[in-house]
């Protein structure tokens, strides 16, 4: 039962934890509309990027679509010598480091575009594109709630050609370029104050082009009124016959970010399901701790039987008086011996050693009275013999011998 206690209470906080966990998940009636920014390709809440997502594949028929969770120019994802590709990277932070940067940079080279559309940027990538990210009504924190205010879009013309402004009533986060350089990259958009938020670079055979709103490519945003055109304007710039489009999931990640932003762990415990999976990894581990801290019995050492030294004792006198030549003496030790033997095993207290003494004995010990009659008759003559020879002893240990044998 003891060895089973550890198991049965494992199994009662799994089943524990399972029962918790299904009386909190929401039914899909009780769920709450999420107005989390998240920009998630999977997210249909109305700041997630499921509309661009889905839109993406539609405005670009025949092209083959990618998800990329590797560095840049991962020759899995990306190819070993890849051109004319659209790489679309929409995340609310985007921290590239050095290297990433310099992949970027080759891949745009080779003839590709990138289109990176963030809210907070960091100094590597502001110095490739010789331009600072300011925010704008944004706060880099996972806040769920902001206050709304219709937030404006609006693109230039050329090469954008009828409306120019798009604006929802929700929130206005947003960010802008500030000092640009002008002989390097070229403004193609607007937000709100009339900052520039959209750029354009070209490097060697390909384009790289760099929005700072990208609520403007939420699900809230593309389907207020007519606002698909936005981003049917905007993905114009890129030939329809495209061949590959790969989305970003890479810089999403937490390892993409830099050192003063939240850690994976603290990442990882924002989800519920995975908050409570790895609390429940922990409480396992600590009940296994505990079970296997209690103190174990001690190694129970070999003991050996103790030796008979009655009987080493017999055969030491016994080989002393041998030797010394006092066979008479010994017989009679020999003798005495016997009788001790028969009465505490037997329980025969005999005065004579007679006819009635050898039936008794023979029918206790199972022995044949032929034996016991021998032997009886060598103890008389131990009592009655002057001088016992060795012969006579030697025939005497062979029949008490052969009696115990025969017991």
């Amino acid at each position: 039962m003891k060895k089973a206690l550890p198991y049965i209470l494992t199994a009662l906080l799994i089943s524990s934890v399972i029962i918790y966990l299904v009386a909190l998940r929401p039914s899909p009636k009780s769920r709450k509309l999420s107005l989390k920014i998240s920009l998630d390709k999977r997210d249909k809440n109305p700041y997630g990027a499921f509309v661009l997502h889905e839109s993406l594949k539609k405005f670009f028929p025949r092209a083959g679509f990618k998800i990329n969770y590797e560095y840049p120019g991962d020759s899995k994802v990306f190819g070993h010598n890849p051109q004319n590709q659209l790489y679309v990277i929409v995340q609310q932070d985007f921290f590239p480091q050095d290297y990433e940067i310099d992949d970027l940079i080759n891949y745009i080279q080779r003839g590709n575009s990138v289109f990176i559309s963030t809210l907070n940027t960091n100094s590597q990538l502001s110095r490739f594109i010789r331009a600072n990210v300011e925010k704008s009504n944004y706060i880099d924190e996972d806040i769920i709630e902001y206050d709304s205010d219709s937030m404006q879009a609006a693109i230039t013309t050329p090469p954008f050609q009828g409306q120019r402004q798009y604006s929802y009533p929700g929130y206005r986060i947003e960010s802008f370029l500030n000092r640009s350089d002008s002989s390097i990259s070229e403004i193609l958009g607007y937000g709100y104050n009339g900052e520039p938020n959209f750029i354009h670079l070209q490097k060697g055979n390909g384009h790289l082009y760099v929005h700072t709103s990208p609520i403007a490519f939420s699900n809230y945003f593309l389907l207020y009124d007519n606002n698909i055109q936005y981003f049917e304007k905007i993905f114009s710039l890129f030939p329809s016959a495209t061949p590959v489009v790969i989305w970003d999931e890479y810089f999403g990640r937490p390892h993409a970010k830099n050192n003063n932003k939240k850690q994976w762990f603290g990442f990882i415990m924002k989800n519920d399901y995975f908050r409570a999976g790895v609390l429940t990894a922990l409480a396992l581990l600590l009940i296994y701790t505990l079970t296997e801290l209690r103190r174990r019995q001690r190694v129970i050492p070999v003991i050996n039987s103790p030796t008979n030294d009655s009987l080493e004792f017999v055969k030491t006198m016994g080989l002393l008086y041998y030797e010394r030549g006092d066979h008479g003496n010994l017989a009679q030790k020999m003798s005495a011996y016997f009788m001790e033997h028969v009465r505490s095993r037997y329980k025969i207290f005999a005065q004579t050693l007679d006819e009635d003494f050898v039936k008794e004995l023979s029918y206790k010990s199972g022995v044949s009275e032929s034996l016991i009659k021998d032997i009886v008759i060598q103890i008389s003559r131990i009592n009655n013999a002057e001088a016992y020879s060795d012969t006579e002893l030697i025939a005497l240990q062979k029949n008490i011998e052969a009696f115990h044998n025969n017991e």
